[in-house]
């Protein structure tokens, strides 16, 4: 494993910011998601086949890519937790 991927080799200030940028992506996408999501339901329901040929697929789409880059925002958040949070209960022995 590359040693810029070891989360041990951080100093812990670098990890707390990472923790606020990788909480701050992930409110702000799923904030941004419930809307698009609402909103697509809503126009694919009342055009139907209609809609997904004017753009409605596509919007599915966007919406997986940004549900996907929202999980990786996730997935950091408590991996960083997970490493502070270790390092907090190893300090304290």
């Amino acid at each position: 494993m590359p040693r810029w991927l070891k989360l041990s080799e951080y100093h812990w200030v670098a990890l707390v910011a990472g923790l606020a940028v990788s909480a701050s992506v992930l409110a702000w996408l799923s904030f941004g998601l419930i809307n698009i999501a609402m909103a697509n339901v809503d126009f694919l329901t009342r055009h139907g086949l209609m809609a997904l040929y004017e753009g409605g697929l596509l919007q599915l789409l966007g919406i997986g890519l940004r549900s996907g880059i929202a999980l990786a925002a996730y997935v950091l958040f408590k991996a960083i937790e997970t490493e502070l949070i270790y390092r907090w209960r190893a300090a304290g022995k």
